[in-house]
């Protein structure tokens, strides 16, 4: 994205060759908004990929005008090609905070208001579904003395909100499943000391840390289910207690799958989503805990270990099959994306970022 002198242009280039595809018009809908930077936002839908542009602002709003904050969204289908491009659709949505913009899940754009309300966007009508209040109440009540209250929405599946309760921390989907119907093996419902946590959301998966069975304070199961039914795709135990898949350090430690779909990897956590295995590499009194940010479709997952006095790591790769971790040679670049041909790196300098991409040799 770059910006122009009467807005911000975005160019689409060819991860093959680089060229550009195509730009957008220059687009700045808000006077109130000349110094912010818009949010894209990748969503598939259809068997479409559709680059929603997002910003937050204050459209009419002058010296002597009021006006309520909204976000815009302009959509663009990422197949197109040209110049000077237009949105297909513009969307707006009550804004609940000023920077708060959506992001992309599953089939859906997703904007968050408070900790309740949730607005989806479907990108190719344009029809907006908000949900707050009694659509996200949770099936069974007298199952979930605590459910009724602090509950927050996590994110959205194709059959509605998923919800996470406060403590004991059972999550569900109103009207379609329960988590406490769907516990991974070895694990077991969340009592009144511990917790079913969502830790995060990816595609049209969740991934939730349950307590082990008879051990609800040690040892934590992790479990990738499918966000529209409950059904476990794949677990893996951590011998250690792990609040946050992302390790000791979770910052900048997000869940990435495979080009195929096939391989998940979160921080510590992977997994294999055809088999149902899983593995933690959370550390021990002997081992290095590592964390994995790239997987490729052969099953090999990519990142690097974590200091115990948070100095300097190692690039490593775990083969998901045999659960073998191994040493890259010293200096080697994890990659921050794996595609099905290419392998891309991103790099940040302040404000400014630098993509490279290599082709599969």
């Amino acid at each position: 994205m770059t910006k122009a002198a009467d807005g911000y242009v975005l160019k689409a280039k060819d991860l093959g060759t680089g060229t550009v595809r195509w730009s957008t018009q220059p687009w700045w809908p808000f006077d109130s908004v000349r110094g912010e930077l818009p949010s894209p936002e990748v969503v598939t839908t259809g068997g479409k990929d559709y680059v929603a542009l997002s910003i937050s602002g204050t459209p009419g709003e002058d010296a002597l005008t009021n006006s309520k904050p909204t976000v815009r969204i302009a959509i663009y289908p990422a197949d197109s090609s040209g110049d000077a491009l237009t949105p297909v659709r513009t969307v707006d949505i009550p804004a609940a905070e000023p920077n708060a913009l959506p992001s992309a899940q599953g089939a859906q754009l997703v904007y968050f208001g408070d900790q309740q309300a949730v607005t989806a966007v479907d990108v190719i009508s344009g029809k907006t579904t908000s949900y707050a209040d009694d659509a996200l109440k949770a099936p069974d009540s007298s199952a979930c003395w605590g459910c009724g209250h602090g509950i927050r929405t996590a994110g959205i599946t194709s059959r509605g909100p998923l919800v996470q309760g406060d403590k004991p921390y059972h999550f569900w989907v109103p009207g379609a499943w329960y988590g406490d119907s769907h516990v991974p093996p070895g694990a077991e419902a969340p009592g009144n000391l511990d917790m079913a946590k969502i830790l995060g959301t990816v595609d049209d998966l969740v991934i939730a840390g349950w307590p082990a069975a008879g051990d609800e304070t040690g040892p934590r199961v992790w479990a990738v289910h499918e966000a529209s039914t409950g059904k476990v795709k794949a677990s893996a135990t951590c011998a250690s207690e792990v609040g946050n898949p992302g390790g000791s350090n979770p910052q900048d430690i997000h869940p990435a799958l495979s080009a195929d779909h096939r391989y998940l990897v979160d921080g510590v956590l992977a997994f294999d989503l055809t088999t149902g295995k899983g593995h933690c590499s959370s550390g021990t009194a002997d081992k290095k805990e590592a964390v994995f940010t790239a997987v490729d479709n052969d099953g090999t997952a990519y990142g690097h270990t974590v200091a115990a006095n948070a100095g300097s790591t190692s690039p490593v790769s775990l083969s998901i099959s045999t659960g073998t971790a191994a040493p890259l040679p010293s200096g080697t670049k994890v990659p921050t994306l794996i595609l099905k041909d290419q392998a891309v790196y991103i790099g940040e300098d302040g404000d400014a970022y630098s993509v490279v991409v290599y082709p599969r040799r």
